[in-house]
């Protein structure tokens, strides 16, 4: 059983949805709020980054000591967490401040996509993830 590591998922997850949460009120707004969207944008970033660095940690031990039935999910969640990651990559990448202010609406529906996305694979990882790490025959 691995509450630290437990607790400390629960924790970015929950930062994560707070800075999701902002960030959707930010970009209900009709102009960009140029004055606090950057901070914003990286600190999800940072946030999102800890949690992938911690869930790459673990995915090994959990994968090797979980229940077969289990196997397939955690290497398909594995393998689609590089996928976002490249995704997340090229959006912060192509989306640079300048775009952001010059194409306010698209920046808006496309950040939603990307809030989505995360907001189902925080659950998906909640699902999956919580209960092995919280059963001291896996972790």
């Amino acid at each position: 059983m691995d509450h630290n590591m437990l607790d400390t998922l629960r924790r970015l997850h929950d930062d994560i949805l707070a800075k999701l949460d902002a960030l959707e009120a930010l970009t209900s707004l009709p102009q960009p709020p140029m004055d606090r969207l950057p901070a914003l944008r990286q600190a999800l970033t940072r946030s999102s980054r800890a949690r992938t660095m911690l869930l790459e940690r673990a995915y090994d031990r959990l994968i090797a000591e979980c229940p077969p039935a289990k196997k397939a999910a955690l290497e398909v969640l594995k393998a689609g967490g590089k996928d976002n990651l490249i995704v997340s990559t090229r959006h912060i990448g192509s989306w640079t401040l300048r775009e952001i202010a010059d194409r306010w609406p698209d920046y808006c529906a496309a950040s939603a996509r990307m809030r989505a996305d995360m907001r189902e694979r925080i659950r998906s990882e909640k699902e999956l993830i919580y209960p092995l790490l919280a059963d001291p025959k896996v972790a």
